[in-house]
């Protein structure tokens, strides 16, 4: 180190920086050595830089191609960026990172195929070499409302809010009536509704006494249950009444007197039949109001029947006579279109000698029922893709059958005959008689249970009056006397009370 250097290095410095400086003064040599020229002889040996690996002559200092120190003593004593390989280093200590890595993944595939090979259902059959099932068979015709199609099969399904007597109900009353009660509907467990000439009385169905009387609805003679209402028909209009609060919600002004109201399986129309006025009128029941209204001639039409569609529908000119009137003769059937405008309609009159006290109508629509009372048989029409109607062999029944109801279990019909003393089961699918039940009385009148396992027939006699109960699958009936002759029959909507009226003693029955 010459003099020059050794007075550039302060007295505070390290021996690494004192070794830095005597570096950069050999790599910067003074002005005056640059200029002078070399004296040293060029030396013919070679040499290779340690940094740049190029050929150089042997003895200089610094690399002319990359100007590095090429003296290994006198390089910098910092580590480089990137430090090489020891010279003495193994191949697992240099290529430990890549191996951990790589088994990392292999016990990562190890463990999820050994869990895949736990699994449940491992050695289970896959889906692909599981052989299809069969598609599940459809009905070949569209189910009536309440049924469900299963194994090709349209079967009924019973609410499940519904049901029937028991058989051996506990019976109230008799409850003595007003004499001005024309008819009783029961709205609930609790309380049943006279219609009387002063309005709507609302009774207990324990005791029988008064609750409350809607004087808003005068002059009232029948009442018929349409969903959450109570429609109560009066000489001249409708009177519809809230069930729950027995509050009047509206008054349908018709005009004339109302023979039979049907409400349809959707419960959104409802017909009610005008006598007087020889018509049927088709009432909305979502804002009780009337849409329409279907002539038909100069006939006092009174029972109506329609299905589930709402599209068909027949209403007859028959009449149940009062005991020592004469029997009607003649009678007509009106099948009709209740979804069409009264204007669009298709006369169609099929005469019907025999009294068509009743009718019922297929919830597809594919055929009709007309029971004529005074020739003991059932008339089944059915309707031909030109809109006529034709009418197929008829049906003996028991004697005077007054009234044919529909039940959707097992896609049957009743028949219940007064002077038979009898109700007759049919099938509607092929026509025939089922099963033929006898009573002691006559029969009066009949219900049937919302869930289609029971029905229930007021049977009257020459002393007393009794109910009849009868089961619908094994057709066993259970007779409960009254002590008086009930001449009407009402269901509460759930069917776990009935309501039994005496029209001549006015009293009323409830079964529970």
């Amino acid at each position: 180190m010459d003099h020059e250097t050794r007075s550039d290095i302060e007295p505070g410095s390290s021996a690494a920086d004192a070794l830095e400086a005597s570096h950069a003064a050999e790599a910067s040599p003074s002005p005056e050595w640059a200029e002078a020229p070399s004296t040293r002889p060029p030396s013919t040996r070679e040499a290779i830089c340690p940094v740049c690996l190029e050929r150089i002559e042997a003895g200089v200092a610094i690399c002319p191609e990359c100007g590095e120190p090429t003296d290994p003593p006198k390089r910098s004593v910092r580590a480089p960026s990137i430090p090489d390989a020891p010279p003495d280093a193994s191949w697992l200590s240099l290529h430990w990172r890549p191996l951990v890595t790589i088994g990392a993944i292999l016990g990562l595939i190890s463990t999820g195929g050994a869990l895949r090979y736990l699994a449940p259902h491992r050695f289970s059959p896959s889906r692909a070499a599981t052989a299809v099932p069969p598609p599940t068979p459809v009905c070949g015709a569209p189910c009536w409302s309440g049924e469900s199609c299963q194994v090709g099969r349209c079967v009924w399904q019973r609410p499940n809010d519904v049901g029937h007597l028991v058989d051996a109900p506990s019976i109230a009353g008799p409850f003595p009536l007003p004499k001005d009660a024309f008819d009783a509907l029961p709205l609930d467990g609790d309380r049943f509704a006279v219609a009387l000439l002063s309005g709507l009385e609302v009774r207990s169905a324990r005791t029988g006494e008064p609750l409350s009387l809607v004087s808003e609805a005068p002059n009232v003679r029948r009442l018929y249950r349409v969903g959450e209402v109570v429609y109560a028909t009066s000489p001249s209009r409708i009177y519809v009444i809230d069930a729950a609060t027995t509050r009047l919600l509206k008054t349908i002004e018709l005009g004339e007197a109302v023979g039979d109201i049907v409400v349809g399986a959707s419960g959104r129309r409802a017909l009610a039949s005008l006598p007087e006025a020889h018509a049927v009128a088709i009432l909305a029941t979502e804002y009780h109001a009337e849409i329409e209204r279907i002539h038909f001639g100069d006939d006092d039409v009174g029972p109506v029947a329609v299905d589930d569609s709402g599209a068909r529908a027949i209403t007859t000119t028959g009449l149940i006579p009062q005991p020592g009137q004469r029997e009607p003769s003649g009678g007509v059937a009106y099948p009709f279109d209740p979804s069409r405008l009264g204007s669009e309609q298709d006369r169609v009159r099929t005469s019907m000698v025999g009294n068509p006290a009743s009718a019922l109508m297929s919830p597809d629509g594919a055929a009709g029922f007309v029971a004529l009372r005074a020739q003991n048989t059932l008339v089944p029409l059915t309707w031909l893709p030109s809109g006529a109607v034709r009418q197929e062999a008829r049906i003996t029944t028991c004697r005077e059958p007054e009234q044919i109801e529909l039940v959707r279990s097992d896609r049957r019909a009743i028949v219940r005959c007064n002077e038979g003393r009898a109700i007759q089961v049919f099938d509607l699918s092929t026509r025939e008689l089922l099963r033929a039940v006898t009573f002691p009385g006559r029969a009066l009148d009949m219900a049937i249970a919302p869930d289609g396992a029971q029905a229930v027939v007021a049977l009257g006699g020459d002393r007393s009056g009794s109910v009849a109960l009868v089961d619908l699958k094994t057709y066993a009936a259970k007779v409960h006397p009254l002590g008086g002759e009930p001449t009407r029959i009402r269901l509460a909507p759930d069917g776990g009370s009935a309501l039994a009226l005496g029209e001549r003693p006015r009293v009323a029955w409830v079964l529970r």
